[in-house]
């Protein structure tokens, strides 16, 4: 699980900005995603009364924006639809968080002997599913579970990689994917993939969705 054989991290193809900003005026009341061409913008309202908000563009691994983050945000996304030019130009540099994004790919095991991974130490995924911090969660509830229930921590353990290796190994893959497609920047692929998106019914999404979301730790009904 370590040293040289240990995978290493692989560049996704894209960075991303995360901030939250107080709105200058108004302020949505529904949260929203929208995806160009190689790039994407998110708004969430936030219960304090700010916007938590996410763009994403194909990028060069390490690319930094010379005159500030800030900058490049407005440089991007200031001809987006509203209420994105409003609230970058109410963005601070301090504001911003950009990191480039990235994931691990799969390992043969999460256990080695009496050592376990979980987490992004196991399983790092691109955050277009928002699963990252969900499945670290799930992963130790189901590690002291299994613990709990096996005082032998050998055989726990490898159920723990058994219970938890294929089900974080799927969801990290369609993670993945769903970031591939989102980030297409060809306009003919762009355009197939929005008619595409179109005709999906809510339905189908929250149907794909169910197996992530019915998860319920070992030995409950």
């Amino acid at each position: 699980m370590s040293g040289p054989r240990r995978p290493a991290p692989r560049y996704a193809g894209y960075t991303a900005w995360r901030l939250v900003v107080d709105p200058p005026e108004g302020r949505p009341d529904t949260g929203g995603e929208t995806w160009g061409r190689g790039e994407r913008v998110g708004v969430v309202p936030l219960a304090g009364g700010g916007i938590y908000l996410f763009a994403v563009a194909n990028a060069p691994e390490g690319a930094r924006s010379p005159d500030g983050e800030p900058a490049e945000l407005r440089r991007r996304f200031g001809g987006w639809h509203d209420p994105i030019p409003a609230l970058l130009d109410a963005v601070s540099e301090e504001a911003v968080l950009r990191s480039d994004i990235y994931d691990l790919p799969p390992l043969k095991s999460y256990v080695n002997g009496r050592v376990a991974l979980l987490g992004d130490a196991a399983h790092a995924m691109t955050p277009d599913q928002g699963q990252g911090a969900n499945q670290a969660l799930e992963d130790a509830v189901t590690l002291a579970a299994l613990l709990d229930a096996d005082p032998a921590v050998p055989s726990a353990l490898a159920a723990y990689d058994r219970e938890r290796r294929p089900r974080t190994q799927t969801i990290a893959r369609r993670s993945r994917s769903t970031g591939v497609v989102a980030q297409w920047s060809s306009a003919p692929a762009v355009a197939v993939r929005n008619r595409l998106l179109r005709l999906v019914p809510p339905r189908a999404v929250l149907r794909a969705l169910g197996p992530v979301l019915s998860w319920r730790p070992p030995g409950t009904p």
